[in-house]
Order: structure tokens, then sequence, then C-alpha cells
């Protein structure tokens, strides 16, 4: 009898498991492709399209979907689904305000606390770079730049960057995604991204400031511009 019990409960766990297992494929699927610019900002989801393209069930879909919004990637509409997240321009400044702030900090701290291995790391992460640009991987390309920016962090040895950084983290690896799409920005960004790796390797403080802020004021500039053309572009297919 207890064999019996026991087994039971073992297939509760697994059954929840495979769910749990569904539910973050779901998710990943799901924000890989809008950060891989497959799904387009201000495009409608629409669930049956999303459940053949997912493999998932409506309720599995649905809670993904649930926590996408709160990463602040898709918004829902009253009577009208889901659709990709349309950052204001407001919004767009405010988080590259903050990341200004943290991310400087990081780069300055970086310099005094990171080990030789993550300098090597930052090095791999900056050839691969390189490398996808030639072979124009996009989608390689912004998981090669989640890496070294994982280590930009974690080298930094601040926890609490980390943290203030995670409520838009997705919002900020859209962004980049948004910049990858653009040929003239990859080419300015990959310059931007050796004069940082420079300044980190070399362990200038300074001068990995100013090459963290210069990176980011740029990018904030063209996601703008971006943004501004993507609103005209919308004016006048509704025109």
């Amino acid at each position: 009898m207890n064999s019996i019990a026991g087994t039971g409960k073992n297939r509760g766990k697994t059954a929840a498991r495979d769910e749990s297992t569904l539910r973050a494929g779901t998710q990943d699927a799901l924000r890989n492709a809008i950060l891989d610019g497959k799904f387009k900002a201000g495009q409608k989801l629409v669930e049956r399209e999303l459940c053949e393209f997912t493999g998932a069930s409506r309720s599995i879909l649905r809670e993904a979907l649930v926590s996408l919004e709160a990463k602040g990637l898709i918004e829902h509409q009253s009577y009208r689904g889901y659709r990709v997240a349309r950052l204001s321009a407001r919004k767009i400044v405010e988080i590259f305000e903050l990341r200004s702030s943290l991310e400087t900090q990081a780069a300055e701290l970086f310099t005094e606390r990171a080990s030789d291995e993550e300098i090597a790391t930052l090095n791999e992460a900056l050839t691969e770079l390189e490398r996808c640009l030639v072979n124009f991987d996009l989608a390689r390309m912004r998981a090669t730049k989640e890496r070294y920016y994982d280590t930009l962090f974690t080298g930094c040895r601040n926890e609490e960057i980390r943290r203030a950084l995670a409520n838009v983290a997705d919002r900020i690896y859209y962004l980049r995604s948004r910049l990858l799409l653009d040929p003239t920005r990859r080419e300015a960004s990959l310059e931007d991204m050796r004069r940082l790796t420079s300044a980190l390797t070399s362990r200038d403080r300074l001068a990995a400031r100013s090459a963290s802020l210069a990176h980011l004021e740029a990018a904030r500039e063209t996601v703008l511009q971006i943004m501004e053309q993507d609103d005209s572009e919308t004016a006048f297919r509704a025109a």
C-alpha cells in the first residue's frame, strides 16, 4: 500500500516538474523570439499562432505570457489580448539613465575587483562578438553580449548593482536587440565594446567609466532614432 502511495506521489512530482519545464521552455522561446526580432514592437500576439510556434497548450502559454508581461516585454490590452511592448521615449530615457548610473559604476569596480579569469572571459566574449558580426549571427551576438555583461556584473563584486538592474534586465536586452538590427550601429557598437574591453582589461578605472558612458549615450540616441522611425512608419501605414 505504501509502495503504491509512494509511486503516486512520485508521478505527481514528475508531472509538476514536466509542467514547470514546459512553462520555462515556452517562456524562453517567446522571449528569444521577441529579442531576436521575430516579433516586432507593437505586434499583436495571437494565442493560436503562439501555441503552434511553441508547441505549448493554451494554459501553459498564458502563464508564460503573464511572466513576460511582468518583465516588460509584452503588454496586455483589455479585450484585445497581448502585443509586444512599445517603449515610450520617456521610458527609454529612464532606462538609460539607470544604466548610466549603475553600469559605469560596475565598470569602475570591475577594474579593481575582477579576477584574471573574468578578464579573460571578457576578451573571449569580445572575440566571439567580432565573429558574430562577420557571420551576421544576431541571435548568437545577443547571447554573447548577455554573457559579456553577466561577467562584468559578477566581476564588479556588487550584488546590489545586479539586483537594481534585474527589474529592467529584459527590457535592456530588448533595446540591445533593436540596436543589433541596425547595421551601422552594429559596427559602432563593436568599436565601443573594443574600447570598453581595453579599459577593463588594462584595469584603467577612469577610462572604463568614460568608455561605458560613451557607449550608453550613443546607444540611447540610436534607440530613440529607431523608435521615431518606427512611429513614422506606423503612422504612414495607418494614413
